[in-house]
């Protein structure tokens, strides 16, 4: 199998390298950094819902969509690629991909290990040093071929990452930050140092060589042209254009398990038609009030609201404190909030407890 070491590169050529080798019928394994900053789409996002395009126009932030799933990212110069291309029928290929998955992970923990970085793999497809996220995996199919890709994060910019989202609120934004900084880590701030380049490629290579057959690949001009051809396709406008999943609450993936999540308020609570005018949130329309969510491994571990007006007279607080460590379902919240619900000495709100559990739990 050919090994592709091309050190840093144009940033639209570290997506449509493997592309272009699944598409020549290439087996292969990449390893590459990008020259330049870039938004990454997966193929199912939509590019409407996902991306703050104002602000990667104003920050010259180009966007690129590869052809296999996984989510949005940003892709930059402090981050190596690792990207192994393979047969459908190649017998390494047998089971499960999750089992390939910790296969094609071990070579990128001793890597780290080697730099006295102690990580392990958090399944499906994520490296984690004490529970934060160094590495980020994905895979999915080719023209027929397995492409399994993956990164190490020698450095991170979170609150670019952040800019990037298009999301509705600035609080979220905020959350999203928040959370990048305790659930994602870098070789950087695991070291006190940024880590050399070619050192960690270097080590890239000693330890897939010691699990795959590799011999050195030319970056020829044959596949050179493939990959323009390619990029053109994977930054067109129509293929960065297509439709993607939507979903009614909007949720940005921290690492394997974490997500943060924005939940619009369902309706107002108020009970008369008077009631509801008052509503400083209404002016003829929905609710404006919602509440941030941090989901871990199926738990609430962070609950915040804003602009609720409907609940103003209530103990929110105490409601978010309660929903703390609660499992986020049906039967937990719904606990909890007969619980709050009862230390409101009027009952008026009671009668909401469905009302709330649906907000809570929405998806």
């Amino acid at each position: 199998m050919k090994l592709y070491r091309l050190g840093a590169i144009p940033w639209d050529e570290t997506q449509a390298i493997y592309h272009a080798l699944a598409q020549n019928q290439q087996e292969g394994l990449v390893i590459c950094r990008p020259s330049g900053r870039c938004v990454c789409l997966g193929l199912h996002d939509d590019l409407e819902q996902e991306v703050n395009m104002k602000y990667c126009r104003e920050n010259n932030i180009p966007v690129i969509r590869r052809d296999i799933g996984g989510g949005m990212v940003l892709l930059a110069e402090e981050q190596i690629f690792f990207q192994l291309v393979l047969r459908a029928d190649n017998p390494l290929l047998k089971g499960q991909r999750e089992a390939f998955f910790v296969q094609f992970l071990h070579p990128v923990v001793k890597v780290l290990s080697d730099f006295a970085i102690t990580a392990s793999i958090k399944l499906p497809a994520d490296i984690v040093v004490n529970g934060k996220k160094i590495s980020g995996n994905g895979a999915g199919d080719i023209n027929g071929f397995s492409v399994y890709t993956g990164n190490i994060l020698l450095a991170f910019d979170r609150p670019a990452m952040a800019n990037v989202l298009n999301v509705a609120s600035s609080r979220f934004r905020k959350q999203i930050k928040l959370s990048m900084e305790r659930y994602l880590t870098t070789m950087g701030e695991e070291l006190g140092y940024l880590p050399d380049y070619e050192a960690v490629e270097a080590r890239l290579v000693h330890h897939f060589t010691s699990w795959l057959d590799l011999e050195p690949g030319e970056y020829t001009q044959a596949l050179r042209t493939t990959v323009r051809g390619v990029t053109k396709y994977l930054t067109s406008p129509d293929f960065l254009s297509l439709p993607g999943k939507r979903t009614k609450v909007r949720q940005v993936k921290i690492n394997e398990g974490t997500y943060v999540r924005l939940h619009p308020f369902p309706q107002c609570i108020k009970t008369t038609a008077a009631g509801q005018s008052d509503c400083g949130n209404r002016h003829g329309g929905p609710c404006l009030g919602y509440a941030v969510l941090v989901i871990q491994n199926n738990k609430i571990v962070e609950f915040e609201s804003q602009g609720l007006t409907c609940l103003e007279k209530y103990n929110i607080s105490l409601l978010a404190a309660s929903l703390a460590g609660c499992c986020w379902q049906e039967d937990d919240v719904k606990m909890v909030l007969t619980q709050w619900l009862h230390k409101d000495a009027s009952g008026a709100v009671k009668i909401f407890r469905d009302t709330l559990a649906d907000w809570i739990l929405a998806t």
